[in-house]
């Protein structure tokens, strides 16, 4: 069972570009229910935005050029402390802390399909000359 994301504009799924950090040394293959394989070109993390404005990272994401959508296994996320429970056709993922990491309906082709809003981390910097505020930073 996977857990497939899915991004608003075609062009940009399986985007590398969603990534927050990647790991292009994990490689491998995954096979479906058809026997059929693709090939794992990393491992990493998606950094997204809830709808309450905070913010909260997937880990253990394949990035599979080729499928135009980022996975991750429901095995993948019990290895790295998620909790992944399903009740009624809904899937809850939580963290380790047992924060809401994802709320996700069952789709008509039994695939939990998340439409993420991809977060870009910030890195802000402050300069100020004044010799006085020096003593306070």
């Amino acid at each position: 069972m996977v857990l497939g994301q899915r991004r608003e504009q075609p062009h940009d799924w399986g985007s590398r570009g969603d990534f927050s950090e990647l790991d292009t040394s994990i490689t491998g293959t995954v096979k479906f229910g058809d026997n059929s394989l693709i090939d794992i070109a990393g491992q990493g993390t998606i950094l997204f935005s809830c709808s309450n404005g905070g913010h909260r990272a997937l880990t253990g994401v394949y990035y599979i050029p080729r499928l135009r959508s980022n996975i991750v296994s429901l095995g993948q996320l019990d290895e790295c402390g998620c909790k992944v429970l399903i009740d009624d056709g809904v899937l809850r993922i939580r963290d380790r802390e047992q924060k809401l990491l994802a709320k996700v309906s069952r789709s008509r082709n039994r695939l939990y399909v998340m439409k993420l809003t991809i977060a870009r981390p910030v890195c802000l910097a402050a300069r100020h000359e004044e010799a006085a505020w020096r003593w306070h930073a």
